[in-house]
């Protein structure tokens, strides 16, 4: 039986560091039909170098070359652009795949092709390769199989976490997702949670195969896109965003996983406003803490089979109709004395 070609996509940018390592562990995959697609993002260390290297040393390795940098969204979208696989395997520069990561992932979507995803625990290490304290994961599941995809984005949901993990430990069908949907939802760009938008996206159409072997090494250091404090800060807002997108697309049916969710948001977001102290950045987790504050009134005032509205929370919670609901919800009269909310909660996020 003919195997099926699997993209392996490895966007990079000044990558000299971990390179080497990362592209060795996809050329040494026991599932051998695969092409390795590496976009450089401009690099000006000797990245350019170990890529023609690999280049020649093995046919099976392509370099799109980037003379101007397309940053961390772009430079993926053309490597999926030029990809040729049925199956796609993002690896990023500084993580590494276990031999038998593509074969376990591919034969789990090959024996269910009702899957629309596959993934499996992953180790976190640090920048010399050893596993981080708490970073050996515990299973999620002690057994491999396939997971009920709504049951599994809605774990992510009312979690307030990525339990599947970054885009080195997923497998998919190339053709699943078109282009312009990734990284987004409603037409605007996730900040920091694109990976997990992408997962509730296929989640969505059906169930995922997980395995509970360690099949990915994601490594964790200061250079990372990931560490960077202001990105993270910005990111709050797409939790309440993805929620909300996720509850039209059909996840979170369940009242109660519906409050669990936005609850989380709420309360995370609250502590972290409180953090801060009016510093910049304190703007994202107020806005944060107030769509969540006005999908929880909305659901106090709706039916409980009652889906929402179809229009984006972040459009209808600044509507007067919808300011004037949470006022009457917090009691917020003009005319009571000590009515008015501290500044910042309502009136100035409206503003």
């Amino acid at each position: 039986m003919t195997e099926p070609l699997v993209s392996v996509l490895v966007p990079t940018y000044n990558g000299e560091r971990f390179l080497r390592p990362a592209l060795r562990s996809a050329l040494e995959q026991s599932h051998r039909t695969i092409e390795v697609l590496v976009g450089d993002d401009g690099s000006t260390d000797r990245t350019p170098e170990i890529l023609a290297a690999a280049a020649a040393a093995d046919p099976r390795v392509r370099v799109i070359r980037h003379e101007e940098n397309l940053g961390a969204f772009e430079n993926p979208l053309a490597l999926l652009a030029a990809a040729r696989g049925e199956y796609v395997k993002f690896l990023l520069h500084d993580d590494v795949l276990a031999r038998d990561c593509v074969r376990v992932l591919v034969r789990g979507m090959e024996a269910a092709p009702e899957a629309t995803l596959a993934f499996s625990r992953r180790t976190v290490v640090d920048v010399e390769g050893r596993p981080t304290p708490g970073g050996v994961l515990s299973p999620l599941r002690d057994r491999a199989g396939l997971w009920d995809g709504h049951e599994l984005g809605d774990a992510c949901l009312t979690a307030g976490q990525n339990l599947i993990g970054e885009m080195t430990t997923v497998l998919y069908r190339r053709t699943a997702v078109e282009l312009e949907d990734y990284w987004q939802v409603d037409g605007e760009r996730l900040e920091v949670l694109g990976d997990l938008g992408l997962w509730l996206r296929l989640l969505a159409t059906g169930p995922a195969f997980y395995s509970p072997d360690a099949l990915s090494r994601f490594r964790v250091h200061g250079e990372q896109r990931s560490a960077d404090h202001d990105l993270a800060t910005r990111g709050v807002l797409d939790w309440p965003r993805l929620v909300d997108w996720a509850e039209r697309a059909g996840f979170l049916h369940d009242p109660a996983a519906r409050r669990a969710a936005y609850a989380g948001i709420l309360h995370g977001c609250a502590g972290r406003v409180v953090g801060l102290g009016g510093a910049p950045g304190s703007g994202a987790a107020l806005e944060a803490s107030f769509l969540a504050l006005v999908r929880l009134a909305e659901l106090d005032r709706r039916p409980t089979d009652d889906p929402g509205p179809p229009a984006p929370l972040a459009v209808r919670a600044h509507s007067p109709a919808e300011l004037a609901h949470l006022r009457h919800g917090l009691h917020l009269t003009p005319d009571a004395p000590g009515s008015r909310p501290r500044p910042g909660l309502v009136d100035s996020v409206a503003s």
